[in-house]
């Protein structure tokens, strides 16, 4: 999108900054992008000869040369920078990627005792213009600081505590951070504290990552780790993934630090690559030889298993016939249960209802004895005409509701569940059944002939049809349905 941005922009100043944003966006994902921009800023700068515009140029194509170990190029930039006009924190951006140049000279000639002191030297000396010029909470600044006490009264503590004190110290950005901890990791690595090390370097490789940087050498670093703890397989992920980086950024300077360990790495790989298909190859004999001696006793077991599995399947049905036998008994012993205590209650029900209704008959009985031994006939008709036969229907009636309800405590809900609301039924307050409802719980109960249901209730069995044939066409269900679903109501 910036790109295309570049080509329309009409504005020498807005051109100027879009192609420092982009710079700034590829100068540490690919080189030959950031390289290009680099250098249309130093002919924008060389154009306005504005001090400041030719400093940052400079400190863009430095950027680039450094990089990549293009270090000739970068010591002449070095040398071609004049300070005059430029502000101060271009200085200090300048004189840092100088310090960083001088080290990776030093690194680049590391064994060579005399050449190293020197770019160490001017290292030092970069590090003192940056504190110089770059403002003191500058993540720049601090760098600088901690290095140059490093090199003045380096301590094991300075070089973990205080680095990592300076990590702390601000919210750095995730490129800033890939470099604090690569170092660190670098520190725990001279006190042979390797699981540390690796612990840090792995963090510099996920920020590396998460800020798009291509130019690092976390990843190369940790394949050396993964190698010497003998980790072939991700030695090897992470040496293909620095070598991906070194040739996506084209950097020199880290295609040859690769090259330097990925032989070693290719070739542990190979041999134990080599070694996995030897071991693989010695098992697939082992499991041939098991499958020939599996397929001669599955031979043999076959025949076996041919007169097993036949006795097995005359089991398997006299087995069903067993269980549907239990079933059946199960559902009749259910039944059966469910009887005896139906029977139960309503025997408790009929002692305590038989008993009264004799009682006051055996009461009344006595009294018409009594009126005709007095020779008082009209009395005695009258005391017989009284003894209590629909008081005991209706006293009949509700002992059956009090026991069924006892036995289905859920029947008044389950029934008006097939109903709707304005038909719902309610008990009497007396707490009996409506004669209707009465039919239906006689239903439940097995009273499934209409002639017993009616001789029971004293009822026609014209009438017991005609209430069965009202409720059933107030239901919410089929009329085919209803007399099922009476009959599906749980006991409780």
């Amino acid at each position: 999108m910036m790109e295309s941005s570049l080509k329309i922009v009409g504005n020498e100043q807005s051109e100027w900054a879009l192609t420092t944003q982009l710079f700034e966006e590829y100068k540490n994902y690919q080189y030959d992008s950031a390289y290009v921009y680099a250098h249309k800023l130093q002919e924008f700068a060389i154009n306005s000869g504005r001090r400041s515009e030719i400093a940052k140029a400079q400190i863009a194509l430095l950027h680039c040369y450094k990089s990549v170990g293009f270090f000739n190029e970068a010591v002449d930039v070095i040398r071609s920078f004049d300070a005059t006009d430029v502000p101060e924190y271009l200085c200090g951006d300048f004189y840092f990627l100088c310090a960083e140049t001088y080290q990776n000279l030093s690194s680049y000639v590391e064994g060579t005792a005399t050449l190293s002191k020197e770019y160490d030297d001017k290292k030092q000396m970069y590090y003192d213009l940056v504190l110089q010029c770059a403002e003191p909470d500058s993540y720049l600044y601090g760098y600088a600081l901690l290095e140059k006490e490093l090199s003045e009264h380096y301590s094991d503590s300075l070089a973990i505590h205080g680095r990592r004190a300076f990590i702390d110290s601000n919210t750095w950005d995730d490129h800033q951070k890939a470099v604090q901890y690569s170092i660190l990791s670098e520190a725990y690595n001279a006190l042979t504290l390797y699981d540390e090390a690796v612990i840090y370097r792995a963090q510099s490789a996920i920020f590396d990552i998460r800020s798009c940087t291509h130019e690092t050498t976390s990843a190369k670093i940790l394949a050396g780790h993964m190698y010497a703890r003998n980790l072939i397989d991700r030695a090897h992920r992470y040496i293909q993934q620095a070598q991906y980086d070194a040739e996506f950024y084209n950097s020199r300077l880290r295609k040859t630090e690769i090259n330097s360990l990925l032989p070693i790495i290719e070739n542990s790989r190979y041999n134990w690559l080599k070694n996995q298909r030897l071991w693989l190859f010695i098992v697939l004999c082992a499991i041939v030889l098991l499958l020939g001696i599996c397929l001669t006793l599955l031979l043999i077991l076959r025949s076996r298993n041919r007169s097993l599995a036949q006795a097995h399947e005359e089991l398997e049905e006299k087995t069903k016939l067993l269980r549907d036998s239990n079933d059946s008994l199960t559902v009749a012993n259910e039944k059966l249960r469910e009887a005896n205590e139906i029977k139960d209650q309503y025997i408790i029900q009929s002692l305590y209802g038989n008993t009264a209704f004799v009682n006051e008959v055996n009461e009344a009985v006595n009294e018409a004895v009594r009126d005709i031994t007095l020779k008082r006939p009209d009395e005695a008709r009258t005391t017989l005409y009284h003894i209590g036969i629909k008081k005991e229907r209706a006293r009949i009636a509700a002992s059956f509701d009090t026991a069924f309800l006892k036995l289905f405590p859920n029947w008044l809900d389950e029934f008006n569940s097939l109903f709707p609301k304005e038909s719902q039924i309610r008990l009497a307050e007396d707490g009996t059944m409506p004669m209707d409802v009465r039919i239906f719980a006689l239903m439940r109960l097995g009273f499934d002939n209409a002639a017993e249901v009616a001789e029971y209730l004293n009822l026609s069995i014209d009438t017991v049809y005609v209430y069965k044939a009202r409720l059933k066409g107030k239901a919410l269900v089929d009329k085919e349905e209803f007399d099922s679903r009476i009959m599906a109501i749980p006991k409780h």
